[in-house]
């Protein structure tokens, strides 16, 4: 998932949460009863995990371009520049 996948995704859970959470309040009021209110929002809760959290393609349109590696010292070479410093630090 790259960034603006990430930004899609916490919009998409934000406002499906607070969509359901609204409808459910307003048809909990009219009937008197908080249970609606708590299955309206149990439903948007879980209908945006299940659009928010997998890693779907449509999270994946703007790659991180990576930057390519850099060439590898081998490990010796780097211990004999430490201890030769080492030394002339001595």
């Amino acid at each position: 998932m790259d960034f603006k996948g990430q930004q899609l995704s916490e919009q998409i859970f934000f406002y499906l949460i607070i969509f359901f959470g609204s409808i459910g309040w307003v048809y909990g009021w009219y009937h008197s009863s908080f249970y609606y209110t708590f299955l309206f929002w149990l439903l948007g809760t879980t209908i945006s995990i299940v659009l928010a959290v997998p890693d779907w393609p449509m999270f994946n349109r703007h790659p991180v371009q990576w930057l390519s590696p850099l060439a590898e010292r081998p490990v010796m070479q780097e211990r004999e520049a430490i201890a030769n410093a080492q030394k002339a630090g001595l």
